[in-house]
């Protein structure tokens, strides 16, 4: 099976920490997936109380790099494999939870 991946998605992102208003809808590239990644074409995503936080400034793992998608799960169908992954294919069904955010339509 072969799913076409475009070059861009739609995603909820903050250029700079703050209250709600500075979650805006941003075009950014979809990445690419490491060799132990998949790319996921969300068909639903969660939120979490922490990424009120994280949009507000509270940032565990040191300075983020704007913009940023907030977001760590998400149900979808596999798009794109990285080149050592062996279990899952292209077109499989997946849910995926505490991904590494930078995540938007696609996620890895």
């Amino acid at each position: 099976m072969t799913i076409k991946v475009p070059t861009t998605m739609r995603a909820a992102a903050i250029d700079h920490f703050g209250g709600p208003e500075v979650l805006t809808l941003h075009s950014l590239p979809v990445p690419v997936p490491d060799p132990h990644e998949v790319l996921i074409a969300l068909h639903t995503a969660g939120v979490g109380g922490w990424d009120a936080d994280m949009r507000g400034g509270w940032w565990p793992e040191g300075r983020p790099r704007f913009p940023v998608v907030l977001g760590t799960d998400g149900a979808g169908t596999i798009a794109a494999v990285g080149s050592r992954v062996r279990r899952l294919q292209v077109g499989d069904k997946v849910y995926a939870s505490r991904t590494r955010c930078g995540q938007g339509q696609e996620i890895r």
